[in-house]
C-alpha cells in the first residue's frame, strides 16, 4: 500500500486519498498572488505540529517576512515556536554561486528531512546556460529530493494563469502538479486549485475547486467542472 504524505488541508488529502505520494515531488504552480507561499508555509508548518522533520527554502522572502505571514493565520502562528526544533526556514540569497550542486549539498547537511519546499525552482535554476542545462539541473535535482527526502514541494512562478510551469519541463519532471490560479468567472475574482498529475494516486483532474485564505487557516471548498 502505498504511503501518503499529508498536505495540511484536509478536504485537499481527502480528493488524492489522504494526500502526496511519499518520495516524490510535487510542483505547486501559480502567478504572483495566487497562494503559493502560504500553501507551502502550511504544508511545512502542520507537519512540523505532528513531530515531522521539515525545510523552506527561500529564495524569495527573509525568514523574518515568512513569519510575518505565518503570524497572520491562526493555524500558522506555531510557526515561529517550532523554529530551530521540527522547523527549519532557510533564505538563501541569489546569485551566481547558488546552483544545483550547492543547493543539494545545503540540503544533505540536514538530517534526513520528512517535507521541504524550495521556493521557487525558477529562481535556483535561472543561472542555467540554456533550456537543455536548465532541464539536466532540474532532473538531477528531482532525483536527489526522491532519495533524499520524504516529500518535496518545488513552488514555481508561472508567466500567467493558463500555465502549469514556465515552459521549461518541470510538471514532466515532477511526480505531481497542483496549479493555483484565479477565476475569471465571477464578479468577485476567486482563488481556484485544480490537480494536474499525481503519480500512484486515483483522482479526477482539472477539477476546480476554490481556494480559500482567511485568517482561520487554508481550505478548499465544493468543487465545479471546467
Amino acid at each position: 500500500m502505498m504511503n501518503k504524505v499529508g498536505t495540511g488541508i484536509t478536504d485537499l488529502d481527502r480528493l488524492m486519498g489522504g494526500g502526496f505520494p511519499s518520495n516524490t515531488v510535487v510542483l505547486l504552480s501559480g502567478g504572483p498572488g495566487s497562494g503559493k507561499t502560504l500553501f507551502g508555509l502550511n504544508y511545512i508548518v502542520n507537519a512540523a505540529g505532528s513531530k515531522s522533520r521539515c525545510c523552506y527554502v527561500s529564495l524569495n522572502e527573509s525568514r523574518a517576512e515568512l513569519l510575518r505571514a505565518c503570524s497572520q493565520i491562526d493555524s500558522l502562528k506555531k510557526a515561529e515556536a517550532m523554529l530551530d526544533k521540527n522547523l527549519s526556514i532557510v533564505p538563501l540569497e541569489l546569485g551566481k554561486d547558488l546552483d544545483v550542486r550547492k543547493f543539494t549539498k545545503i540540503i544533505s547537511s540536514y538530517p534526513e528531512l520528512d517535507k521541504l519546499v524550495l521556493d521557487n525552482v525558477n529562481k535556483l535554476l535561472m543561472y542555467s546556460g540554456d533550456e537543455r542545462e536548465y532541464r539536466i539541473n532540474l532532473s538531477r535535482m528531482v532525483s536527489f529530493l526522491r532519495e533524499r527526502v520524504g516529500s518535496t514541494m518545488l513552488l514555481c512562478e508561472t508567466p500567467n494563469g493558463d500555465l502549469i510551469d514556465t515552459g521549461n519541463g518541470e510538471a514532466f519532471e515532477c511526480d505531481g502538479v497542483v496549479r493555483l490560479s484565479f477565476s475569471e468567472y465571477e464578479e468577485k475574482p476567486k482563488r481556484v486549485l485544480e490537480l494536474y498529475k499525481m503519480r500512484y494516486t486515483s483522482f479526477d483532474p482539472k477539477i476546480s475547486h476554490e481556494f480559500v485564505i482567511n485568517s482561520k487557516g487554508l481550505d478548499i471548498t465544493e468543487t465545479k467542472l471546467i
